[in-house]
């Protein structure tokens, strides 16, 4: 009884203080669990940091990021299969496959000695998982799910700026990433009652077994009205880590559809590995650039997400009758 008062404190707790994943709930016999969910939260890339280094190689002075803030309407889809083992607290064996998916328009100004810059970009960010795991029921109602996961994340910008001074600037740019990692979890549920169940998700160690493999590449071009014009370059490989604390609840509506909601925060620690980086311009190799450019793409930096996802799961039964 201690045991079942701590769990459902800790959880509620969470609910009230923290963040989010897929909706969970009790899983009879063999059964495809299908998912679908919106997302109304904040994205801040780690490409604006990269970014702020990089321009002040060319003397320009980024301004914060606008637009962060956003709804997803199709954020995640994806499906689980759960083999029912029944061996003791051993329930079932469960293995997936899921897609997050985001978008933003982003804006921001700079500043450079003779002018102001206006600056936007369209970003496009994306991950995929395969789960791999069991579910453990160590009392009634209780269930703890540690799992294995296989992540590929992407996401580039295209971005386009206008200089407005002496000399007047036009410059575009391009920045794309991906890299995939092993990564190791666990889940913790508990049913309140027949209807409702509320439940939390944690990634908190990886690259595990499966190491980071992935490729960095950046590009940007301006071009001056005083017929100046520049290049930042970059490319290498890309590695990533995640640490993750998804909660929420979730309502059996019908047999086989649940309603949910969560809180969601999730940080992704990423940098290039080794990339060749350069700057030139009109008046040759820009050594302070070029420097700039390789710190903009190896120092660590980090992906955020936060905010709430509201979803369907239903359930599809294979069980013969």
């Amino acid at each position: 009884m201690k045991l079942t008062k701590f769990v459902v404190y800790f959880l509620i707790s969470g609910i009230l203080l923290a963040n989010s994943i897929s909706a969970q709930g009790k899983v009879e016999g063999n059964t495809v669990r299908i998912i679908g969910s919106t997302y109304l939260g904040s994205l801040k890339t780690d490409l604006e940091r990269r970014g702020f280094f990089s321009d002040l190689g060319k003397t320009e002075l980024n301004q914060p990021w606008e637009n962060n803030g956003g709804f997803t309407l199709f954020n995640q889809i994806g499906a689980d299969y759960y083999h029912s083992l029944n061996a003791g607290i051993l329930k079932n064996a469960f293995g997936g496959f899921h897609i997050d998916r985001f978008g933003r328009g982003y804006e921001w100004n700079s500043l450079y000695p003779t002018g102001l810059g206006v600056k936007e970009g369209d970003y496009g960010f994306a991950y995929t998982d395969i789960n791999l795991g069991v579910t453990l029921s160590p009392v009634e109602k209780f269930r703890i799910l540690p799992k294995y996961v296989i992540r590929s994340i992407g996401q580039q910008l295209d971005g386009s700026s206008l200089g407005f001074g002496a000399p007047f600037r036009v410059g575009q740019e391009t920045t794309s990433n991906y890299g995939t990692s092993g990564l190791l979890g666990v889940g913790l549920e508990f049913d309140i009652n027949d209807r409702i169940t509320v439940y939390t998700d944690l990634l908190f160690l990886g690259p595990l077994l499966v190491k980071t493999t992935g490729e960095y590449k950046s590009e940007k071009i301006s071009v001056g009205s005083d017929n100046s014009a520049s290049l930042n370059y970059a490319s290498g490989g890309y590695s990533f880590s995640t640490q993750k604390i998804s909660i929420g609840g979730s309502y059996l509506l019908t047999p086989k559809l649940r309603l949910f909601a969560s809180l969601e925060n999730e940080k992704m620690t990423t940098k290039a590995e080794s990339p060749v980086a350069f700057s030139v311009n009109t008046g040759g190799l820009n050594t302070v650039g070029t420097l700039l450019e390789y710190v903009s793409a190896t120092n660590s930096e980090t992906i955020s997400i936060a905010g709430l996802k509201f979803g369907v799961t239903y359930d599809i039964n294979l069980n013969r009758n």
